[in-house]
């Protein structure tokens, strides 16, 4: 009876090992030039990002983001900077922008089958006097990741929801990395 269900079990993690070994076979992963990228990057992204609350009141911001990945199928943004907002609606339309910061970095990059997602993107602003709001922190759990060409990101916009609020933007790969890396 002991050996029935040392070959029932044996065949059970063999079955399941037949199963997950190809499906962790075919995840995407980080592309250099079609192959498989094994060295570590580092890609500039220039860009720009609207915040929205769900009033409806928001601005237009300059950023710079930097990602960088070892291959495999994760990567981090190390740097997110806010370099300038402008163009406030809503109550937001006479807003001038105190400090802005980026907090909990490095945040996660998952790679997908043709997109990527950051986790736990938070960004913290402060306004000065005069505008409705004097801060603004918020973290969203889950930012989804469009990639204009998968296998040769030239560009890539991003966004992101959480209760009262949104992020959208996109990107673009800046220099010789422009359409080199990619996903796949």
């Amino acid at each position: 009876m002991r050996n029935d269900k040392r070959f029932l079990l044996a065949g059970a993690i063999a079955v399941l090992l037949l199963l997950v070994v190809p499906a962790m076979a075919l995840g995407a992963v980080w592309k250099h030039k079609g192959a498989n990228l094994t060295k570590f990057i580092e890609l500039s992204l220039p860009g720009g990002e609207i915040f929205e609350t769900s009033a409806g009141n928001g601005m237009s911001c300059e950023i710079k983001a930097t990602l960088t990945t070892e291959g495999g199928s994760t990567g981090k943004i190390t740097k997110f900077e806010i370099k300038k907002c402008t163009a406030g609606f809503g109550s937001f339309e006479k807003c001038e922008l105190n400090t802005a910061e980026a907090k909990g970095l490095p945040w996660t990059v998952d790679v997908n089958a043709s997109s990527l997602t950051i986790t736990n993107m938070r960004t913290k602003r402060t306004f000065k006097a005069g505008c409705a709001t004097s801060e603004l922190d918020k973290t969203v759990a889950s930012t989804a990741v469009t990639l204009n060409t998968p296998s040769a990101i030239t560009e890539m916009e991003f966004l992101g929801e959480t209760t009262g609020y949104k992020t959208f933007g996109s990107l673009t790969v800046e220099g010789a990395n422009s359409g080199t890396y990619g996903i796949g």
